[in-house]
């Protein structure tokens, strides 16, 4: 029979992997997430938004795909030029068809999203076409103001959290407050140099509401609810983000005085995209 090693000889190896577990069982690297200023990049963008307004004679309902591509350019640290490459929406007809919008003569628009700090979205300027294009139920200045989410300033690691104010999710909801957002580095895959983001609305209290209809003017107030989701790549900024927005009313008012018997309920699903040279071909304005 194989005779058994002395236990003294063991001690050794069972420390070495006492101290290779205790390694692996470590605090995750710590990461800085920040927004790549020495080359373009371009991003493709596609939101749905819909809405729903059910009501004591008729319940209503409207939707707008939008597809866009961006090309943006470092200007510093505090400023990034935006040229658009491509824009196409289309809305549904009363049979639920698409029917396209002539959107073809925003290619080649310009825009500027100023930061500060850096990495932290503080403003939109540019063409006043591409920024108020008539898009139902999507604010292209809205689009520009989220493209880039907002980074933290210190280097975080797994689990690590920070807090942004955003603009509001709808065009008629864009003159009450911003939505505070709460953001969470999810996962840090150290070897790839990868991170998952994930988010949510902090933002409690409910938003003012108003839109012209053919009855009048309809105002109200309601909750907002957003999550967000991102997979950052060090050095390359954000691969891919995902944002759903939702809005539900707590009452409406038509025409200022009495309460509309009736509920609206709105939702915007976004995705961004950042692509590779394959994928841009052919989109130069």
């Amino acid at each position: 029979m194989r005779a058994r090693p002395p236990r003294a000889a063991l001690l050794p190896a069972l420390t070495t992997l006492f101290l290779l577990l205790l390694a692996s069982c470590g605090p995750s690297p710590a990461l800085q997430l920040e927004q790549p200023l020495d080359r373009p990049s371009v991003y493709r963008v596609s939101t749905t938004a819909e809405s729903w307004f059910s009501g004591p004679i008729s319940d209503l309902e409207a939707a707008t795909d939008l597809t866009a591509v961006f090309e943006l350019t470092p200007a510093s640290d505090g400023a990034v030029e935006v040229e658009t490459l491509y824009v196409a929406a289309s809305v549904g007809d009363s049979a639920g068809d698409p029917v396209s919008l002539g959107l073809g003569s925003l290619a080649g628009t310009e825009a500027r999203i100023e930061m500060d700090p850096p990495g932290m979205t503080s403003g939109v300027t540019g063409d006043r076409g591409l920024l108020e294009a008539d898009v139902p139920l999507v604010s292209m200045e809205e689009v520009l103001a989220t493209l880039l989410p907002p980074l933290p300033q210190e280097p975080l690691r797994a689990d690590d959290n920070w807090t942004a104010d955003v603009p509001v999710a709808f065009a008629n909801l864009a003159d009450g407050p911003e939505t505070r957002m709460r953001y969470v580095l999810t996962a840090v895959d150290a070897a790839d140099e990868e991170a998952q983001v994930g988010g949510y609305e902090l933002s409690t209290g409910p938003k003012p509401f108003t839109a012209q209809t053919a009855g009048g003017e309809v105002t109200g107030r309601g909750h907002v609810d957003v999550e967000f989701e991102g997979e950052y790549v060090l050095g390359e900024g954000y691969r891919y983000t995902g944002r759903t927005e939702e809005f539900d009313s707590e009452y409406l008012r038509l025409g200022g005085s009495s309460y509309a018997n009736g509920n609206l309920h709105m939702r915007r699903t976004t995705t961004t995209e950042r692509l590779s040279p394959a994928e841009q071909f052919g989109l130069d304005p």
